[in-house]
């Protein structure tokens, strides 16, 4: 039993180290619960030409969690336009 446990432990953190080391020039900077709040942001992002990705680490009940990461040089930008969007609002 405690063999399993070891080695599911080993195969968690091995999982974490390439999540990191993939994720290492990347920011993460929103996570949105809402689609319309999603949707809005990947917007924003689209067409102030930031590149982005997606990541969909939960899915719960009538509610998926998305995280966006941005570029490590266009973090900057990507906070910026956020912030303006919020005050808009």
């Amino acid at each position: 039993m405690y063999e399993v446990i070891a080695v599911l432990s080993l195969l968690f953190v091995i999982y974490s180290l390439i999540r990191s080391y993939q994720n290492r020039k990347w920011k993460l900077i929103s996570s949105c619960l809402e689609q319309d709040e999603y949707s809005n942001l990947i917007t924003m992002l689209k067409l102030s030409g930031i590149p982005y990705k997606v990541q969909v680490p939960s899915k719960q009940y009538k509610h998926t969690q998305y995280d966006i990461y941005v570029k490590i040089e266009d973090e900057i930008r990507a906070i910026y336009l956020i912030s303006i969007d919020s005050t808009i609002r």
